[in-house]
């Protein structure tokens, strides 16, 4: 895990000082930077997330749940990240407007993707009652 930082965090500050020094001159080329250090971030961290996904997937077998039932979880997971990358992005670039837009569509899809483990909650009431 502490690699996987280590490598996360040069990259950054790397890609960071880099598209500083190029801004200047070409802002666009310093964006393109910034969002190629990004998705290589994002690879990064992906292998360190390899651990933690790994566990609740034993976790959940011990505790004999449905895999069905975790899809959402994961799902909501990976929107929640993406929606907070692309959101930074549009920041950078300046597009404030876009960037809330970006965090309200995240939010809205988190919840369409949570229907069925809601229903799911829901036809557990029903079961009880």
């Amino acid at each position: 895990m502490t690699q996987t930082g280590i490598k996360l965090f040069a990259l950054a500050l790397a890609a960071a000082f880099l598209a500083l020094v190029v801004k200047k001159q070409s802002p666009e080329l310093a964006l393109a930077l910034s969002l190629f250090a990004c998705a290589a971030g994002a690879g990064i961290l992906l292998e360190g997330l390899r651990p933690v996904l790994g566990l609740a997937e034993a976790l959940a077998e011990k505790a004999e749940l449905d895999r069905a039932m975790l899809k959402p979880l994961w799902r909501c997971l990976g929107l929640g990240l993406l929606t907070e990358l692309s959101a930074s992005v549009c920041a950078d670039a300046g597009q404030a407007a876009l960037s809330k837009l970006v965090e309200l569509g995240g939010s809205v899809l988190c919840l369409a993707v949570s229907l069925p483990l809601l229903q799911a909650v829901l036809a557990l009431i029903e079961a009880l009652a």
